[in-house]
């Protein structure tokens, strides 16, 4: 039985867009209540509709922070059975080797619909107009994905080591297929 290899995704400042996205969100919430709760410091109804703002643009700011704060731990694990590819303690694929039918780089064409893809990170199911859903774990949204299908599933991963990723999960999933 074979070490694990760890490979960590090529190099993004992904973080960054959920940093932004997070301080504009709790930005928007501090700006927006501090003059309401100064001028209405007197009228219960609205101070309740300013707390419940700042309430809400909190709770949509701070996963943002804890996405970014993640970003480092994105890797792709890979035994003898199946290849792990974990985004902090949220997101986490296993992929069976002996599943694995196609391994190959394409750039995608992003869908309207996408959920979870910013410029330099990709996560979670997103919907691509010419593949369908795949399972990202990527440092890039839609260019240089290597796209690993199974027969139900796809998934999308940048390897920063991609020659010497591939070469490796090819040889272990030979070895998971029975040697062919």
């Amino acid at each position: 039985m074979g070490a694990v290899q760890v490979f960590k995704p090529r190099r993004s400042r992904g973080w960054l867009w959920m940093v932004v996205l997070a301080l504009a969100f709790i930005g928007i919430g501090v700006l927006t209540a501090l003059p309401i709760v100064s001028a209405a410091s007197g009228d219960t109804i609205a101070l309740v509709v300013v707390l419940a703002n700042g309430l809400v643009m909190l709770a949509i700011g701070v996963p943002f922070l804890v996405l970014a704060a993640w970003f480092p731990t994105m890797r792709y694990e890979l035994d003898d059975r199946a290849l792990t590819l974990y985004y902090g303690p949220v997101l986490k694929y296993c992929i069976p080797l002996e599943k694995v039918q196609v391994i190959r780089r394409r750039n995608l064409s992003i869908s309207l619909w996408s959920s979870m893809r910013f410029p330099g990170l990709a996560l979670f199911t997103v919907l691509y107009a010419d593949v369908g859903k795949v399972k990202m774990c990527a440092t890039a949204a839609a260019t240089g994905i290597l796209l690993i299908e199974t027969e139900t599933e796809k998934y999308g991963l940048t390897p920063a080591a991609e020659e010497a990723f591939v070469a490796a999960l090819k040889a272990r999933a030979v070895g998971a297929n029975g040697g062919g």
